[in-house]
Formats: C-alpha cells, sequence, structure tokens
C-alpha cells in the first residue's frame, strides 16, 4: 500500500461545532449518585476480584477502576490528544487520548475501530494518519464498536469524502438514525451521522486484504455494542488483538438489568476470545487498562522487549474475569 512519508498540514471545512452538542456516552455531565453501602455478596464479589489480580499491577488496574465505585468515570471528552503512534507492524493508535481510534493497514487499505468525534475529524483523526504516513483515502472501512456520538463522529466526513464504507450493528444503527428521532433533535448534528453501508454480524468476519476481523456482540452499553477481534504482526510474528468496544465506565448509572445483560456479554466475549486466543489488549476508552505506562514502554523499546501491549491470553481473560466479579458486586449493593 501506498504512504505519505511526510506530515500534510491539514486544512478545510470543519464540521459544524453544533454537533459536539450530541449526547455522548456515559451520561457526561449528570452527577454521580451516592454510593450504595456494601453488602456481604458484594463483598464476596470484590473478594475473588481481588484475589484473582493478585499482584499484577496490570490487573490492578481495572480491579481499582470498577470494582471501587468511587473510582469509576466516565471518558473525559476534553482529555489530551494521542500522539499518533505505531503500536504494531500493522495496527495505529490516533484520536483523543480517552476515546481512541485504531486503524489497521493491510495491502488493500485501512480499516478503522471507531472514528472519533465530529468536530476534530480533520485535526485529529485525518492529520493523525498523515502523520502516520497513512493515506486517508485509503479508509475502506470503519467499524463502529457501538453507536454513540464519540465513536461515529467522524464517519460521516470519511463516507462522503473518501467513500469509506461504514458498519455497526443493527440494532445501534437505529440508534445512530433512528427512525422517530425526538422533535428537539439537532438536524446539524443529523448531518454528521453516517448512513447505513453495512450491517456487522457476528458470526460474519469483515475481510480487506487478508485481514479478518471477527465481530462479538456485546449487548449492554448499547444494544448493537460489539467487540472485535482481529490478527496483529508483532516484529513479523502474528498475535490475536481484542477491542472490547461496548466498555460501561459507570455502572452506578446502568439499570440493575442492563448490568446483568453486561455480565452475559462479558462472559459471551471471554469464550470467544479463549477460543481465538486473544493476548493482546485493546481498548477504545483505555482509561482502565494502563494504556499511559504501555505507550511509555512502547516508546523505550528496544527491538529485543515484549510489546507491552502483549499481555498474553490468561491475563487478558483474568482482566474480564475481575471486570465481570465488579458488576456483580455493583448489582448486589443494590436492593432486590
Amino acid at each position: 500500500m501506498r504512504k505519505r512519508t511526510m506530515v500534510c498540514v491539514v486544512s478545510g471545512w470543519l464540521l459544524l461545532s453544533s454537533v459536539a452538542v450530541l449526547v455522548l456516552s456515559q451520561g457526561r455531565g449528570a452527577a454521580p449518585p451516592a454510593p450504595k453501602p456494601e453488602t456481604p455478596q458484594s463483598l464476596l464479589h470484590i473478594d475473588a476480584a481481588r484475589k484473582i489480580a493478585g499482584d499484577d499491577t496490570f490487573l490492578s488496574n481495572p480491579f481499582n477502576f470498577f470494582c471501587i465505585p468511587a473510582n469509576t468515570r466516565a471518558n473525559n471528552p476534553n482529555a489530551p490528544e494521542l500522539q499518533p503512534i505505531k503500536l504494531f507492524d500493522n495496527v495505529y493508535a490516533i484520536g483523543n487520548s480517552e476515546t481512541t481510534i485504531y486503524a489497521i493497514e493491510t495491502s488493500d487499505g485501512i480499516v478503522l475501530i471507531d472514528a472519533g468525534y465530529a468536530d476534530r475529524v480533520e485535526t485529529s483523526l485525518v492529520g493523525g494518519l498523515l502523520t502516520l504516513g497513512l493515506i486517508p483515502s485509503e479508509v475502506k472501512y470503519i467499524l463502529l464498536g457501538h453507536g454513540h456520538a464519540d465513536h461515529f463522529g467522524g464517519a460521516r466526513y470519511f463516507q462522503d469524502r473518501y467513500g469509506s464504507k461504514i458498519g455497526a450493528a443493527a440494532a445501534d444503527w437505529d440508534l445512530i438514525n433512528p427512525s422517530n428521532p425526538p422533535a428537539n433533535q439537532n438536524p446539524a448534528g443529523n448531518q454528521a451521522r453516517p448512513q447505513k453501508d453495512f450491517v456487522i454480524v457476528e458470526g460474519q468476519p469483515i475481510k480487506l486484504g487478508g485481514l479478518s476481523v471477527t465481530p462479538v456482540a456485546i449487548p449492554g452499553h448499547t444494544p448493537g455494542s460489539l467487540a472485535f477481534i482481529f490478527p496483529v504482526k508483532d516484529k513479523g510474528k502474528t498475535r490475536m488483538a481484542g477491542v472490547f468496544a461496548g466498555t460501561m465506565l459507570t455502572l452506578d448509572r446502568v439499570t440493575t438489568d442492563g448490568l446483568k445483560e453486561y455480565i452475559q456479554s462479558i462472559a459471551h466475549y471471554v469464550d470467544i476470545a479463549k477460543k481465538m486466543k486473544v493476548e493482546v489488549e485493546l481498548q477504545n476508552h483505555p482509561i482502565f487498562d494502563g494504556m499511559p505506562d504501555k505507550l511509555s514502554k512502547l516508546k523505550g523499546m528496544t527491538v529485543r522487549d515484549p510489546n507491552p501491549f502483549v499481555v498474553g491470553t490468561d491475563r487478558y481473560l483474568k482482566m474480564w474475569d475481575i471486570i465481570s466479579e465488579c458488576v456483580q458486586a455493583e448489582v448486589a449493593r443494590r436492593p432486590d
């Protein structure tokens, strides 16, 4: 595939700033409810999660975030932008440091997982691709992890300008473009919403240039939330990566039924991730997995050092077991 070797100055029109008023994920701006007291059952789940984590720093991150209610928080849309970076031979991270986009390079074009915010698509996403020597017009597919504006915001720009094809689960296409939108819905916001190109279905891989991305249905955060499992090249070696693109961050703002569905989705995903031997951990909201430390290690890595994003299948599965136990603890705090 062709690459640009020079960083280009990004210019041109920006999407209307009013798009920024679209409701973002996780209920940003709402005051958090008062913490619920622990119960004997919630303490059992917390203890189980603590035992799984042990003294492993990587596993302590999700424990401390999800099992300690005071530590959970929504992603911050005003967090610093991520310095565009190459993670693996064929995988790059771009966008916001708390709402990250992944670019997967293939022989026939680029696949993006998510498209970030509409109001910074040119500066952050297009500019990030160019900084990495990738050509925006070669983005063939954008796979949306779920149908919130901080993930689909930049998709319409690529659809209109480059003909990129946008995919999401059927339920979240209905979320992105509802058949009966509210009367007060912002028309400018509608203009930034991508049109349906194709529906992503579990069991139907998305393929491009030798790459095969396996989607996994993980309803909970939204009805059509998805995870994606795909191969990465690590110094020429093939490894399996997983992006669980529908993580719930503020558990206390989710209904009990929603949390129970989410627990089932985690179990479903863990079963598939185990079978596919996922060993590379990536997040589209990387605020609980120690990504800053991983990036620091990556930048200082020698040719002999292991890639810090390769955590191993056992630890990867344990991470999700910990999160599940923490979610179950939140359910146990609530009255029947």
